[in-house]
């Protein structure tokens, strides 16, 4: 008889080799993505939540350093024991003040932080990294600014920006963790988050050959450099042309056409290439490019408006009033097409995508509204139509900027070697960024606040006629301090005084009122 044992059926508690996918970098990234995603779908809910987690752990941290420093009797530890417990008993009562008087006094301290920044840079003449240091001064400004005049638009962009950073963070670990060879010489089971996106990214790397013929597509340069710069002149001054055209009459069809036909997204494009990648001779010569096509442009748009007249009112013009004034919207619609067109120019398998890029984000027709709109003396919805371009070519370049980063095509090598370089200049960009966000911010509180009244005034007035009229509202146009409704049917008009109680109480503030009543005749064959 052997002595073998005899082999045995493994049950289904035995022990199992885990598939290759499911490792400790996905678990994270799995996590990081439902983190973000949580965070993006119940926005009102996570920064409830982390008024709580922070008031709490204000609240906590300064009770156990009262009580610590009680017992040295340090007058320096008690006081600030005791700012920090009333620091978070205010943020748990009273969050929206406290908030925003938290946010402002941060915000004069980043102030005061990037002037001296600023002042030291500009007395350190020999210092190599002084325009390092200065576009952190400048840039620590610029925060401060927003953060100062836009206390809760802070709050909820950092808490969405953070949102789809985690989501990006968490799709990155997952790709690389079910992607992961153990040639690449990390160890999931130990490698931190940061090691595993170096990983990463030194995985996405392009050969210098692929990224050479890449930009080969974003630079005009030789051997037939004046074949391409005179190709996209052609292109540039025949799409403005097409888009003034169509937008004297109120054609969104054509302006469409035109944004297809556009060459100026190469340029903007072929900048953010540049950025990343330390070409500085490439990013003045696309800037160049640039700045000259705009001028061009909005030149262009001039003569024609001269010379052709308007088919339809500009003051009432689609076209022109849907581009006069941009708000935060535009910006995230020009941050979303910049990273899609930054994609599919890396990878040629979308690259049919760039069509649909140059729909999504006009640059054309904005630079033809500026130039109608001054020849036409209109310099507020001219300075609102520039404000648009401007806002899609920031836009477009950051977005970008991230995308050729994270796609490889700015080889992580060269960020380690020209790290201050790089974050000079992508700094820059952000500081415009930051700067054109403040006119946005503003437009589009403008906005909500109009759409806000007029869905107020519209629910009054319907609970003023109540159920059971037959009067019918025609129209309701409401304003911030102004009402006007116009109601026609055979019915009695209620009291106006009435009305007038009512879209006071509910808008909190003193409103005008104008109901016009147009009484209504039926005439029927039957007498």
């Amino acid at each position: 008889m052997s002595d073998d044992p005899s082999p045995q059926t493994a049950g289904p508690w035995s022990a199992r080799v885990p598939p290759f996918w499911l490792n400790p970098a996905t678990v994270r990234g799995a996590a990081f993505v439902a983190a973000g995603l949580a965070v993006l779908a119940l926005p009102d809910l996570s920064q409830e939540l982390l008024r709580w987690i922070v008031a709490g752990a204000l609240v906590v941290s300064g009770a156990s350093v009262v009580w610590y420093e009680g017992r040295r009797r340090s007058a320096r530890g008690l006081l600030e024991g005791v700012v920090a417990v009333v620091g978070g008993l205010a943020l748990a009562l009273y969050p929206a003040t406290t908030l925003r008087l938290l946010l402002r006094a941060g915000a004069v301290y980043l102030a005061a932080r990037g002037l001296v920044v600023v002042f030291e840079a500009r007395r350190a003449r020999g210092d190599p990294r002084r325009r390092f240091h200065a576009v952190r001064g400048v840039l620590t400004i610029a925060a401060a600014i927003v953060v100062f005049l836009l206390p809760a638009a802070v709050v909820s962009g950092s808490l969405a920006v953070l949102a789809v950073g985690a989501v990006l963070l968490g799709a990155i670990m997952l790709g690389h963790g079910i992607s992961h060879r153990d040639e690449d010489g990390v160890d999931l089971d130990t490698a931190s988050t940061l090691e595993i996106v170096k990983a990463w990214l030194a995985d996405r790397d392009l050969p210098e050959a692929q990224r050479e013929e890449t930009a080969a597509g974003l630079f005009f340069e030789p051997p037939d450099r004046a074949a391409k710069l005179a190709a996209w002149w052609v292109m540039l001054l025949l799409s403005v042309a097409i888009a003034t055209f169509a937008i004297i009459q109120d054609s969104t069809a054509v302006v469409i056409g035109a944004m297809l036909i556009a060459p100026l997204m190469t340029p903007i494009v072929g900048a953010a290439a540049a950025i990343v990648n330390g070409w500085s001779r490439r990013l003045v010569a696309s800037l160049v490019l640039i700045a000259s096509g705009v001028a061009a442009a909005i030149g262009l748009a001039y003569i024609i408006g001269t010379w052709v007249p308007a088919l339809v009112p500009l003051a009432s013009n689609g076209q022109v009033t849907s581009r006069a004034s941009p708000n935060v919207i535009d910006m995230l619609i020009a941050i979303a097409a910049g990273a899609a067109g930054a994609f599919a120019i890396v990878d040629k398998r979308v690259s049919d995508s760039i069509a649909g890029v140059a729909i999504a984000v006009a640059l054309v027709p904005p630079l033809g509204v500026v130039g109608l709109t001054l020849q036409a003396g209109m310099t507020v919805a001219a300075l609102g139509a520039f404000l648009l371009f401007l806002t899609n070519l920031v836009s477009i370049v950051l977005a970008a900027t991230v995308v050729f980063f994270l796609t490889g095509f700015a080889p992580v090598t060269r960020w380690r070697q020209h790290r201050e370089e790089l974050v000079t200049t992508v700094g820059t960009v952000v500081v415009a960024a930051l700067l054109i966000l403040l006119p946005l911010t503003w437009t589009a509180r403008g906005v909500l606040a109009a759409a806000s009244t007029q869905r107020t005034a519209t629910a009054v007035v319907d609970e003023w006629l109540g159920d059971e009229t037959t009067l019918r509202v025609v129209e309701i146009s409401a304003t911030s301090g102004r009402v006007e409704v116009v109601v026609s049917g055979d019915g009695e008009v209620p009291p106006v005084s009435d009305l007038v109680a009512r879209l006071e109480t509910a808008l909190g503030r003193d409103v005008a009122v104008e109901v016009e009543y147009v009484p209504t005749v039926v005439y029927s064959s039957d007498g």
